[in-house]
């Protein structure tokens, strides 16, 4: 099968629909059948697979409490009818969907040339202006599609204040040979210090504050606790000028991505205190790695842990509850291990060869 999965977030771009995509077509590949990735020209991308097609130019936008992107340019959708055509495609399967730009036009551009559209919805929110303002065309939009993908309950809880669809759920998923444990013990908290870790981009809605307020009383407990921060972005030198009062308690690592297993594998427990998401791919990586979680009680990730042992729900922006619930978990190590197992075991539900064969079933049930 020749397949087009078209994003408006890629590499260079670290993020969720990044790796979701990418590891979409790996699988695909593996599998035998033939991905391209239609995404747009970013700085930095200039090392890119064979099977990435780059079309417009990529420009940062600040949207909906964080960094998002569009992409600018000409005759966009004929650019990407042309690759459409060229490449044979059998399917086009859009992620992020009714959003600008490529979102967008990408559809139109496979409906012209009677290509039929798969869509996944990553985002979560609690309300959208613009789908309010424009519900009415985007829902002409939707009707077209082939099949309609949501990456949890409450994306489609979301979408569905504003849209009629026919939802599936196929969930994000998780490499689970390359995310592993790297054989750090719960004890060796006390041997070599607690080790904590932040990943993510450094956008307000990430919530580093909320951990960077609860390091003064971690460290009032455990004199030699880091913190590592794994992640980059504008906003980078405002916290750390927050962080410089806590001295060598704090390293900042900057951007990463082919080291996340080790990151992960490293600490003792890995603190997500994101304020909004959808779903939450750095929590399944945390899990198949066999590290212990604190994460924001919010909608996106109280679907994926609750009820789980693999994790700690906390408030958002609740420093001093954070605070609270790492150093019980640090004082307790047969805790962490049993976190740990259930970690590793949650994460085989979401391999990646399980999620993309769900994706593939969809294909083949459309006709593609």
């Amino acid at each position: 099968m020749r397949i087009a999965l078209v994003t408006e977030f890629y590499y260079p771009h670290l993020g969720g629909v990044t790796e979701h995509v990418h590891h979409l077509a790996t699988e695909f590949i593996r599998q035998g059948h033939e991905p391209i990735i239609i995404t747009s020209r970013m700085s930095g991308s200039s090392h890119d697979s064979s099977f990435v097609r780059r079309i417009g130019t990529s420009r940062v936008v600040f949207s909906n409490g964080s960094f998002a992107r569009i992409t600018t340019g000409f005759r966009l959708r004929d650019s990407i009818a042309s690759i459409l055509r060229e490449e044979r495609i059998d399917v086009l399967h859009v992620h992020g969907p009714l959003a600008p730009i490529i979102g967008l036009i990408a559809p139109a551009a496979a409906h012209r040339l009677h290509i039929p559209v798969v869509g996944t919805f990553h985002s979560w929110f609690p309300r959208c202006v613009g789908y309010r303002l424009f519900r009415a065309p985007c829902q002409k939009r939707l009707d077209r599609f082939a099949a309609t993908i949501a990456v949890s309950e409450p994306v489609i809880e979301a979408h569905a204040k504003y849209f009629r669809a026919n939802w599936r759920i196929i969930p994000n998923g998780v490499d689970t040979e390359d995310f592993h444990p790297n054989g750090r013990r719960s004890t060796d908290a006390f041997t070599r210090g607690p080790r904590l870790l932040f990943l993510g981009r450094l956008d307000p809605r990430n919530g580093l504050d909320t951990v960077l307020d609860a390091m003064p009383t971690i460290i009032d407990r455990f004199n030699d606790a880091r913190l590592v921060i794994a992640g980059d972005g504008p906003l980078r030198p405002w916290y750390e000028q927050r962080a410089r009062s806590l001295g060598n308690h704090v390293e900042f690592l900057g951007r990463v991505n082919g080291e996340r297993p080790h990151i992960y594998g490293s600490a003792d427990l890995y603190l997500c205190p994101t304020t909004k998401a959808s779903f939450g791919i750095t929590l399944l990586e945390s899990m198949a790695c066999g590290t212990p979680m604190i994460v924001s009680d919010i909608t996106g990730f109280r679907e994926l842990v609750a009820g789980g042992d693999e994790a700690r729900l906390v408030p958002r922006n609740d420093s001093a509850a954070w605070a609270r619930r790492t150093i019980e978990l640090i004082e307790d190590p047969a805790c962490r291990d049993r976190m740990a197992i259930a970690g590793r075991t949650k994460s085989e539900r979401f391999a990646w060869p399980k999620v993309a064969g769900e994706v593939l079933d969809v294909y083949r049930e459309i006709g593609a």
